[in-house]
């Protein structure tokens, strides 16, 4: 099933978290639906029918709630690209053996971009979301950048 599947095919409804308990089966979510707002498809679909979710929490004033947490991530990931592209940073891998070299501007940006992912142990930099080691070893990877920059200037 495609992404384009799966969005063609979403239910839109807003609710309220009610409560959340456990039982042998896993987590049960209840969730409050204005009757207004409930697609008539929900009320057909079977009970044990399944689902894809995708929730987003809203402020008071109807925006998404941002978390600070994803605000950080959001802004390692962005600096991990400006960084691959920053002939220095490039230059810094290749000096501590984490890039391959190469004289080629053209391929410099995709070693860079090597050398990162295999040094965070990731195959994209969407990782960072979920892996904390993986932006752990970036953070590292970019203050040493920073240090080495120091000590040369």
């Amino acid at each position: 099933m495609g992404q384009n599947d799966v969005r063609q095919s979403a239910l839109h409804f807003e609710a309220v978290k009610v409560s959340m308990s456990q039982d042998k089966n896993g987590i049960i979510l209840r969730l409050n639906v204005h009757p207004n707002d409930c697609p008539k498809e929900l009320h057909t679909d079977w009970v044990g029918s399944r689902y894809i979710i995708a929730m987003v929490k809203l402020t008071d004033d109807d925006k998404p709630d941002v978390r600070p947490e994803q605000v950080m991530i959001q802004k390692l990931i962005s600096s991990c690209g400006l960084l691959c592209r920053n002939e220095e940073f490039y230059e810094y891998l290749c000096d501590n053996y984490i890039g391959e070299f190469t004289t080629d501007p053209d391929e410099m940006e995709r070693l860079c971009v090597d050398a990162v992912r295999r040094y965070c142990n990731i195959k994209s930099r969407s990782e960072f979301n979920s892996d904390a080691a993986a932006r752990r070893k970036f953070e590292e990877l970019r203050d040493g950048f920073a240090q080495w920059r120091k000590m040369r200037a």
